[in-house]
């Protein structure tokens, strides 16, 4: 009931509509609407209630609708069931808890209009306020676990390709699994696999892209080099349109992996690559390697070119750009 009053409101933006229409439309009494209304402010939709008018739906673009993602879907088992909450911890650990738990099939879609404790790569805070998407597919590939690992560069590509489609902007991608518009960062995944070494029982693929955020909404800290999709167009977009845009692209790029693997993304990968052929150093945990990025191998792994001639290949770590300044 809460999705059909959120789609109410939405459908009657920019005017007002009182709890009286909304229990005739809905068939439920006003009180109900009100318990419903209070619920859903709860949750973090910001609805204003004026004495006389009724209730108003503000910034209906970043208000999450299940139910309407799931009549846009393009593929009836991709991106179903929706588990859906206004606020967790982290939508990654929502999706193991539910595995846990349940058998929850392969496409199935773990979102959250924010997260408390979301974490990226290597550990680092994900900060997940309002206005992004914030989302996990469950997948239950038959894969191992190294060519399980390729599938965080696959989706990358999928979204870097699926964003630029849906802004116009240029999108790249910081390895392994970074998507930047213009030089800053705007979304990243985090993958998780739970198996053996040879046959993965599933794994779990957190996406974060930064959408309606403004500079304010962001930690101080990460604010010269994080942006939004609203921040590089200067407009705001729907997020229930743009999960299922994504979705779409996603699925797409997962089954030809799975059919082809990995040479079909292999040289797409490179032209989305921003460090592509430039000097990079990359923090591998243990030391630093320096060098120019010349290549990426059949496994997703780094060759890195240092300054003796020596290739060396790297198959985890942190990538820092290094800009020449002209003397």
């Amino acid at each position: 009931m809460k999705d059909r009053i959120l789609a109410k409101l939405k459908e009657t933006y920019p005017d007002y509509i009182s709890g009286a229409q909304l229990a005739e439309r809905l068939g439920i009494s006003r009180v109900a609407v009100w318990k419903h209304i209070e619920s859903l402010k709860e949750s973090g939709y910001d609805i204003v209630a004026v004495k006389g008018k009724g209730y108003y739906l503000q910034h209906p673009e970043q208000a999450i609708i299940p139910s309407v993602i799931l009549e846009n879907l393009a593929d009836p088992c991709w991106g179903r069931p929706i588990f859906y909450t206004g606020q967790a911890e982290s939508t990654n650990l929502w999706a193991r808890q539910l595995l846990e738990n349940e058998a929850v099939p392969e496409g199935a879609l773990v979102l959250a209009g924010q997260q408390t404790g979301g974490k990226g790569r290597l550990g680092r805070r994900w900060s997940s306020p309002w206005g992004g998407l914030y989302f996990t597919l469950i997948l239950r590939p038959a894969l191992d676990l190294q060519r399980a690992s390729l599938l965080s560069l696959v989706m990358a590509v999928a979204c870097a390709r699926s964003l630029h489609q849906n802004t116009g902007c240029t999108c790249g991608i910081k390895w392994p699994n970074d998507v930047f518009i213009q030089g800053r960062k705007v979304g990243g995944i985090l993958l998780e696999a739970s198996g053996e070494m040879d046959k993965l029982d599933y794994v779990i693929a957190g996406i974060g892209i930064n959408v309606n955020l403004m500079p304010q909404d962001f930690p101080e800290e990460v604010r010269h080099m994080a942006t939004s999709l609203a921040i590089a167009t200067g407009h705001s977009y729907d997020l229930n349109q743009l999960v299922v845009s994504l979705l779409k692209d996603l699925r797409q790029d997962y089954y030809l992996f799975l059919q082809k693997g990995f040479q079909p993304f292999r040289e797409v990968y490179k032209e989305y690559c921003i460090h592509w052929q430039q000097p990079i150093m990359v923090h591998t945990g243990k030391n630093y390697v320096k060098g120019v990025h010349k290549d990426l191998d059949a496994n997703g792994s780094l060759l890195v070119e240092a300054a003796n001639g020596e290739i060396i290949s790297i198959s985890t770590g942190d990538v820092h750009l290094i800009h020449y300044q002209e003397e």
